[in-house]
């Protein structure tokens, strides 16, 4: 794997990075540091306005757990995609599916609501309501191990069984027929008519891209396992933002090259 900062990541990005490129992100852990409680996440001012920047040249997709609405709340510059719910929501022709989904949700939490539902006896725990998913949160449980045992006892008993997508101290709850990370990418890139995809990101979930393993997606992680498919890396998330700094210089200096050859 290959530090995506370095000179053989960065021409490898600028080799990738033609005009039918779509640049595809993940919010938490990528666009946004991980902190103690998820709805105080933020992206910084600096990473918002470079995003803008890419998206004026660019066809730019968000791709993250959260739901939509959660994450439109969190950007300052309109992406042409914005999908949740780990792809599950905000696919351009699946809204009916979307629909669904989010049917399938809320009778689960019709079921988690309820007081002797085993999980709200489970110290430090955290649910999170999304439209076409769930996320139990146990990064502040005394036992962690323990907890993350607990919370799959009780998510095996929901009906429809769901999917369990493990992430950083988070256990997240989706349809079983729900497309992943991976399948929105497809799908995104079939929509704008882009015949490649940079795509960066951080988690368990972010792998459903990396094992694509097709020409047509060069993939980043930060701070990979050594498991992890992804192609480059980045060494933790503040290297993000010098990331965006190298991918608008690479497309600026495209944008100059062709007024260039137009005159």
């Amino acid at each position: 794997m290959t530090h995506a900062l370095s000179t053989a990541g960065l021409a490898r990005i600028r080799e990738f990075v033609t005009d039918r490129a779509l640049l595809a992100f993940d919010i938490d852990g990528t666009l946004a540091p991980i902190v103690s409680q998820p709805w105080d996440a933020r992206i910084p001012d600096a990473s918002q306005t470079l995003l803008a920047g890419l998206a004026a040249h660019r066809s730019l997709a968000i791709i993250t757990g959260r739901g939509v609405v959660d994450a439109r709340r969190m950007l300052k510059f309109n992406p042409r995609y914005l999908v949740g719910s780990h792809g599950a929501e905000g696919v351009p022709g699946f809204e009916a599916t979307a629909q669904t989904y989010a049917k399938t949700c809320a009778g689960w939490l019709e079921t988690l609501h309820n007081p002797s539902a085993t999980w709200h006896s489970i110290p430090g725990v955290t649910l999170e309501e999304k439209t076409c998913s769930i996320a139990f949160h146990y990064r502040h449980a005394d036992d962690q191990d323990e907890a993350r045992r607990m919370l799959e006892a009780c998510i095996l008993l929901l009906s429809p069984r769901p999917r369990i997508v493990p992430g950083k101290c988070v256990l997240n709850i989706v349809p079983r027929d729900a497309p992943n990370k991976g399948d929105a990418l497809r799908a995104l890139l079939k929509h704008c008519g882009c015949d490649r995809a940079l795509y960066v990101g951080d988690d368990v979930t972010d792998e459903d891209v990396f094992r694509m393993k097709i020409p047509g997606v060069l993939s980043v992680r930060i701070d990979p396992p050594s498991a992890s498919d992804a192609e480059l890396f980045l060494t933790t998330q503040r290297e993000v933002q010098t990331l965006l700094e190298a991918l608008l210089l690479i497309i600026d200096e495209r944008v100059t090259s062709a007024l260039r050859e137009d005159e």
